[in-house]
């Protein structure tokens, strides 16, 4: 009797620590899950920085971009765009030849590289074009005319980046504002210039925009 008393003892001990055993492993299990739920969540805010191209590409314009963390909720970003359509942009029969440069420092609400954002920018550009194609100008001037010079814009980008995971995400974004521009225009049909050095400055709806692609370090 003794014995089977001593072996019970010995059993339920054994239970006991079978069980202590799957309940650790069962919390440990539960902690594990937790701390990849705050890891997953806290992916954006231990963003350092961040490099995208934008879906321009696939019309022949190419536009990336590289983002820097420099607060919990503020980035910089420098941006870059070319395009190289000396005729028939977009079947038009016009030449679109841009080069194009900003800066800008991002604020989101929630925090860096997450969500809604707001942007003052600025930048720089030199092109040969038919300001017609540009929002603003539709119709303006003739398909046989176009402009060669350089422009300064400066004004505010509103956009939202949504996390697809660890490293990826999706940036939709719109840049508008004030630009001012010296140029000189030309007829291709007559090969005529038809205004020497001009200048204009006005408020514009779009100058830049798109639908990046973003690969976050």
């Amino acid at each position: 009797m003794k014995l089977f008393t001593k072996l019970s003892i010995l059993f339920l001990l054994f239970l006991f620590s079978i069980g202590g055993s799957l309940r650790a492993k069962e919390l440990s299990g539960e902690a594990k899950e937790k701390n990849d739920a705050a890891d997953y969540r806290g992916k954006s805010e231990n963003t350092r920085i961040a490099v995208k191209l934008n879906g321009l590409i696939f019309i022949g314009i190419i536009n990336p971009a590289v983002e820097f963390r420099v607060m919990p909720k503020w980035t910089v970003q420098l941006e870059g765009l070319g395009s190289f359509y000396h005729k028939n942009f977009l079947g038009s029969h016009k030449p679109f030849v841009l080069g194009a440069t900003w800066g800008e420092f991002r604020f989101y609400p929630k925090h860096s590289f997450d969500g809604f954002f707001l942007a003052p920018n600025i930048g720089w550009g030199v092109y040969q074009l038919n300001k017609g194609s540009v929002p603003g100008y539709g119709g303006s001037y003739p398909e046989s005319y176009f402009q060669m010079g350089s422009n300064l814009m400066a004004g505010l980008t509103i956009g939202y980046q949504l996390n697809l995971g660890r490293h990826w995400s999706i940036e939709a974004s719109w840049g508008a504002g004030w630009q001012g521009s010296t140029y000189q225009g030309y007829d291709k049909e007559n090969d005529t210039m038809y205004v020497d050095v001009n200048g204009s400055g006005e408020w514009l709806p779009l100058y830049k925009c798109g639908i990046f692609v973003t690969y976050r370090f």
